[in-house]
Order: structure tokens, then sequence, then C-alpha cells
């Protein structure tokens, strides 16, 4: 609330001063609780942190100040006329399906959305119903059940090694790709029952050929925001490739900084940096691939971010470097037929229901990659074969879903980003 007052009155300043000391003022003053918690996370905490933490949860806090900051600076250079009414300000920066983890929307996108009034749409209502069922399959079904394979190896790392390691590096790149696109299909499912339609954030980034490929589909309303916020006022590409390069790192550390206090987000943030740099100083990345070397290229980026994202799910930075070295330092191929994967947290049916989860999730991609829109096709049918579906995939879900077992499956893990 007091953020919200707060940007709100340096808004209505900005409309009619022009300066950049003020905007600037606005920006840290509005950004202030985020930066110091992150200056905590760095810190580690100190004494009087617990009795802090207590009092103030930083529910939403990444996502809400990103607007904030988009809405002042997007008010300065008179992209957008400010909100005068604050009561639609304020529901603007905490319209609650979006507001724990995102996408993080522009004052333009969503804003006459909220204030413009929608009659009740039935195709909208089903449409956003068809969503909420995505969401919690993707939840349920992919992202809880990966979860606990990935807790196993990532909390007992002392004890794995090898293939073990690569497993739970690819079960992790599934779980936050599907727990996040879960959450944010939930967002914009709830929003579309009231006839309000979110952007979308995601588009399939693991079929990326390259890092800056990855990155434009990849978390897109916090890209779009790093490009036009960071990347484009420190110069962007418009000043050589050496100013280029720098821009790029500038960029991604701040990407790392966002997403968390401590020196891991930091290293995450600047290797992706570095892949981007390297890419564009190596010719072959720059080159455009057909079959089944466009398919390789897959492949070995998904294996670079896969990397990078053990780092940033390690408990610190000195594990993730440890673990990835103790990947790559015996590797047992044969774990995959002499059982010892059902000791993961995971019987065999568990490990069942996952495979066959995510080759319903690749066949799904695979369609919207190529432009089709099944909630499309559904509406071709008709209503009794529509229902029966959807009523399947609801019993599906409440019968192969993963509930608790040991592992806490009601969390979102950029909630606690």
């Amino acid at each position: 609330m007091a953020t919200i007052i707060i940007s709100y009155g340096f808004s209505m300043l900005l409309q009619n001063t022009k300066s950049k000391i003020l905007l600037w003022a606005a920006i840290i003053i509005s950004a202030s609780p985020l930066i110091v918690n992150r200056i905590v996370g760095f810190c580690g905490k100190m004494e009087y942190y617990s009795v802090f933490e207590h009092l103030i949860v930083p529910l939403g806090l990444s996502f809400y100040t990103m607007q904030m900051i988009a809405y002042l600076v997007d008010v300065y250079t008179d992209k957008i006329e400010p909100q005068k009414n604050i009561l639609k300000y304020a529901l603007f920066i905490s319209f609650f399906p979006q507001i724990i983890q995102g996408p993080i929307p522009r004052y333009e996108q969503l804003g006459n959305q909220l204030f413009e009034g929608h009659s009740f749409d039935d195709r909208k209502l089903m449409r956003g119903i068809q969503l909420i069922i995505w969401g919690f399959f993707l939840k349920f079904m992919i992202a809880d059940k990966a979860g606990i394979v990935v807790d196993t190896v990532f909390d007992g790392f002392e004890g794995y090694r090898g293939l073990f390691v690569l497993i739970a590096g690819v079960l992790y790149s599934l779980q936050l790709y599907t727990d996040f696109l879960a959450c944010v299909t939930l967002s914009q499912g709830m929003a579309m029952l009231f006839g309000i339609e979110l952007i979308d954030n995601f588009n399939h980034p693991y079929f990326a050929d390259s890092i800056k490929d990855f990155w434009r589909r990849w978390h897109i309303s916090l890209s779009s925001w790093l490009r036009d916020y960071i990347y484009i006022p420190l110069g962007g590409n418009r000043k050589g490739a050496l100013r280029k390069n720098i821009n790029l790192l500038a960029t991604f550390v701040v990407s790392g900084i966002w997403h968390g206090g401590g020196f891991k987000y930091l290293f995450w943030g600047m290797m992706h940096g570095v892949y981007q740099v390297v890419e564009s100083l190596v010719p072959y990345f720059s080159r455009k691939f057909t079959g089944p070397a466009k398919a390789f290229r897959v492949l070995i980026n998904f294996f670079l971010v896969m990397i990078a994202w053990i780092i940033f799910r390690a408990d610190t930075l000195r594990i993730g470097l440890r673990m990835i070295y103790r990947m790559v330092s015996k590797f047992n191929p044969w774990i995959l037929f002499d059982g010892s994967l059902y000791n993961l947290g995971l019987h065999e049916k568990e490990w069942k229901v996952l495979f066959v989860s995510l080759l319903v999730l690749l066949y799904v991609s695979r369609k919207q990659e190529k432009g089709v829109v099944l909630r499309d096709v559904f509406e071709t049918y008709n209503m009794a074969f529509r229902w029966v579906i959807y009523i399947g995939a609801i019993v599906t879900i409440w019968v192969f879903g993963t509930y608790g077992l040991g592992y806490n499956a009601n969390d979102f893990i950029y909630g606690g980003f």
C-alpha cells in the first residue's frame, strides 16, 4: 500500500515535471523494499531480520516493483497518461491473479481491461476453465512429480554423481518451466473468467536453438522489461560491439539480482550474459539450421541452460559448481537399467505417469509451435464430447497427480522470487 501511494504520487509529479532526478528518486523509493530484500540476501540474515521477516512477507515483491518502475518510466517518457484515480492505479498494481508470479504487465496492456467493464461471456468463461485445467495438469502431473526427484538429489547432493545429477538437472529444468507455466496459465485462466486477457509469458523456450532465442521465449514479460528498461537505455547495440556486450552482461546481472539476493543468482545471470556474448562472437551461432542440425543445436542449447539451472537450484554457488563437477567426473549409464532411479522418491508407476505427461506436453507444445490453437480446435467439437474431455482431464489429475507425499506440492517456485 505504501509503495502504491508513493509511486502514484510520483507519477502525478512526473506528468508535469520531466526531471531525471525526480524519476530516479521515484524508482529508488518505490523499489526500496526490493532493494533491501536483495541486500539482506547478499549479506546474510542479520539478528534483527528474524523479527523483520515475521512482520513483512514480500509477496509478489519482484513482480509489482517491475510494474511500478515501468509505469513511472512510461509516464516520464509520455508513453502513457498517468492514471488519475488512485483506486484504479492500485487495482492495476495489485490485480490478484498475476501479482504472485506474473506475467509482469504494462499499463497499456492491462489498464483499460480492468476499468472498462465486462459483460458475461460464456466463451471466455470456458476458455478460462480450459486454461485452469491445463495449469493444474502442468503443476500436479509434471512439476510436482519431477520436484520429488529434484529435491532428493539436490538436498542429498553428496551421495549422487554422474547420471543422477544430469537427470536431476534435466528434471529441474522441466520442473521449473512447468511450475512457472502452470502458475501463469492459472493466472490467465482466472483473469479470463472475468473477461480479462493476460499476456503469454512463455513460447516453448526449450525449442530455442540459441540462448538469445531462449530469452525471447522464456519469461517474456521479464525479458522484454529488461530489454526496454535496462538494455536499451544503456545503449543497446547502438554503440559498437564492445559496448553491446558490456550492456548484455549488465542486463543479465540485473536479471540475476532480480531473481534473488545471493551470489548464485548473480553467477547464473552472468552465465547467460557470457553465453550471449560468445554467441555474438562465434559465426557458427548466427547461422540458421534446419532438420537434424537444428535439433542438435536445440539439444546443445538445452544442455547449456540446464547447467545454469543447476547453479540456480543449488543451495549455494559452491554446491552448484560441485554438482556440475560431480556430474561429469563419474558418469554411469547403467543406473537407467538397474532400478536405481526408483530410489529417488518416485516408484515405477509414478515414473511412467511423469513420462506420459511429458509426452502430452511435448505433443501440445509442438502443435502450438506450428500455430495450432487447441482451444480453437475444441470449439469445433460438440458440447458433450468437449465435457467428456474436460471431466476426463480433471479425474486424471485427481487420480494421478502428486499431492504432498513428503514434498511441499503447494509451493510455486517463482513465488519465492
